[in-house]
């Protein structure tokens, strides 16, 4: 009794074995040849000619065979592949990522899924410290934003974990570029991040495989990232040539306005982006500086019409700031006179992006 419960509940994996039979003597020298292939290339190699194949299983004791397959119509010979999963110790905690690892006369490959959201492919050359990788951004593949910033952080903690490894030098090419690659990612991750953060503050939600012109996305994003979450004047180096309506000028040491005479302009706009197939449209409240008054001319109504210039040693430029509604802008504009110095000393995208990095 005490073999029979050890057979039964064994841990010994079975065997299997295979009878092919070919059609002709050159599908079974194809065969061969594919075998050869598998192992020195590492790629799958289909085979035609196959008459049938018979299987059983066999565990020791017994064979179990199982029915003859005939009218074979695909034969493809794999390379044997095996999963590797690594814990990789990312920002938020260990995190696994599986690879599938084979092997050919000269190399170890380990890849992920075709389909993960950033795809890589490791090569390990025998006998040496040789490593080489791709790796392929497949945002089509994401469901949310929060799942490729996840994706991103998984990644440089690979990467993180081979530019550390045995062979890991300032001189050696592979891993200088898993450095370079790492400081990509790292950038990606940080505008998916502020990507997620507007999903927030906008109560919507971004699709990835929707992103379109990419360049332009990160422009768009960092300007509303700046402006709605880190509420933050931004500084535009632009000229206005003109306006017509007098109500929107608020005047610097004058009572009406005189040829030459510096002014703030204070006026609202409005800004539209498309980000992932979405409109967004954002409020501001401007302030123009050191415009210089060139010429007035009168306009129908009454009002009149004034042109502007600067000079060399102040040149024009305007500040603004961003709300999601038309009301939070013109109740900005009421006091932007209050606290001009915000806007005098506003920085750039660009120069607000770096300080935060800083």
């Amino acid at each position: 009794m005490s073999n029979k419960l050890k057979d039964i509940f064994s841990d010994n994996i079975p065997t299997f074995k295979a009878n092919i039979k070919f059609e002709n003597p050159e599908s079974h020298s194809n065969f061969l040849k594919a075998i050869q292939i598998v192992q020195d290339e590492g790629r799958p190699v289909e085979v035609e000619g196959i008459a049938s194949i018979h299987t059983e299983m066999d565990d020791d004791k017994t064979a179990y065979p199982f029915p003859e397959k005939k009218n074979i119509s695909m034969f493809t010979v794999f390379p044997s592949v095996e999963e590797v999963p690594i814990i990789l110790n990312t920002e938020r905690g260990e995190k696994p990522l599986v690879f599938k690892r084979y092997q050919t006369t000269n190399e170890v490959v380990l890849e992920t899924d075709p389909k993960d959201i950033i795809y890589f492919k490791l090569i390990f050359a025998k006998g040496t410290d040789r490593l080489t990788f791709t790796y392929r951004m497949q945002l089509r593949f994401a469901a949310s934003i929060i799942d490729v910033i996840e994706r991103y952080q998984i990644a440089i903690a690979l990467l993180n974990s081979l530019s550390d490894g045995e062979g890991s030098s300032e001189n050696n090419d592979d891993y200088a570029l898993f450095n370079e690659t790492r400081r990509t990612f790292q950038e990606y991750k940080e505008h998916f991040t502020k990507m997620n953060l507007l999903e927030k503050e906008l109560g919507t939600s971004f699709e990835p495989a929707k992103l379109a012109d990419e360049g332009k996305t990160v422009s768009d994003v960092d300007e509303l990232y700046v402006l709605l979450i880190e509420k933050k004047p931004i500084r535009l180096n632009a000229k206005l040539t003109s306006t017509e309506s007098t109500g929107i000028i608020a005047e610097v040491g004058a009572v009406t306005p005189k040829l030459g005479a510096i002014i703030d302009i204070v006026f609202s706009g409005k800004s539209e982006c498309t980000i992932c197939g979405q409109k967004i449209s954002v409020y501001t409240a401007n302030l123009l500086s050191h415009a210089v008054i060139k010429a007035i001319e009168d306009v129908e109504g009454g009002g009149k019409k004034l042109f502007y210039d600067d000079t060399d040693s102040a040149p024009m430029y305007i500040s603004y700031t961003g709300f999601k509604t038309i009301d939070e802008a013109q109740e900005e504009m009421k006091t932007i006179m209050e606290h001009k110095e915000k806007y005098v000393d506003a920085l750039t995208v660009a120069e607000h992006l770096k300080a935060m990095r800083e």
